[in-house]
């Protein structure tokens, strides 16, 4: 079956509040402009995907104009406008012509993931487990209240709990491989939550059928980091570790 990437860059960028698309964000350890993006594009491409899909909003003509048409990073790109931002599950609704029938690669347009082959890892495991309809790709995190906390066992998850204020889950996911039962999920997900505009939107929401028939499996990723730069406080700590450990470094030489 052929695989797809999605990356969903429909939202406002409020937290940050910049005069340009938070996508764009350099990464400040290099010493050329990459924008944060070329992390999750450079991973899939690193694992074999050549057709990436992003849901954008059209506000965001800088974005657009930097990536193209892929054809510069030797892939082809494709657009699925999402002019009016909601939650991340309508988001991904919005390609839902274009991933129906494929198996989707899902990452986030402003993280650091490391091991940098993370997506490379996650596919293999998804493809080792013939009967996981989903993969999720979980890294360990001191906070838990940003994130969807999995509980698992024997890498089988069996709870994804969002956001949780206080829980003893250690595991996060951070990024998914999903089969087109999945994509149709959340189809109906949303199809059913805009008959009843007062349900709280969660992606994981739609993956309890699968969860209950134990079809979504966790790829953990021990020695992996996980990086949200979509705050001030999470750029700026993200740019004084590796400054940090760059020191340290120095100090031994």
């Amino acid at each position: 079956m052929e695989k797809v990437g999605l990356i969903p860059c429909a939202g406002r960028g409020s937290r940050l509040s910049l005069p340009f698309s938070k996508e764009m964000f350099p990464d400040v350890h290099q010493s050329y402009y990459s924008p944060i993006i070329l992390h999750t594009i450079e991973t899939m491409r690193d694992a074999g995907i050549e057709h990436l899909i992003f849901t954008i909003n059209p506000l965001k003509t800088d974005l657009l104009k930097y990536l193209g048409n892929g054809k510069q990073f030797g892939l082809n790109f494709s657009y699925c406008i999402h002019p009016e931002p909601k939650s991340l599950a309508h988001s991904i609704n919005e390609a839902y012509h274009l991933i129906k029938d494929k198996t989707v690669a899902f990452a986030m347009p402003d993280t650091i993931i490391q091991p940098s082959s993370f997506m490379k890892q996650l596919i293999k495991y998804h493809e080792d487990n013939q009967d996981s309809k989903i993969t999720l790709g979980c890294f360990k995190t001191d906070k838990p209240w940003k994130f969807g906390m999995v509980k698992m066992k024997n890498n089988l998850a069996e709870e994804i709990i969002d956001k949780p204020k206080s829980t003893s889950l250690e595991w996060m996911w951070g990024t998914i491989i999903w089969e087109p039962e999945c994509t149709e999920q959340i189809n109906q997900f949303i199809k059913d939550s805009d008959e009843d505009n007062s349900k709280e939107l969660i992606l994981s929401d739609t993956f309890k059928r699968l969860l209950e028939r134990k079809h979504v499996y966790c790829c953990c990723f021990n020695d992996g980091q996980y990086k949200d730069l979509g705050t001030y406080d999470e750029i700026n700590d993200w740019s004084n570790n590796l400054l940090k450990n760059s020191n340290d470094i120095n100090d031994t030489l």
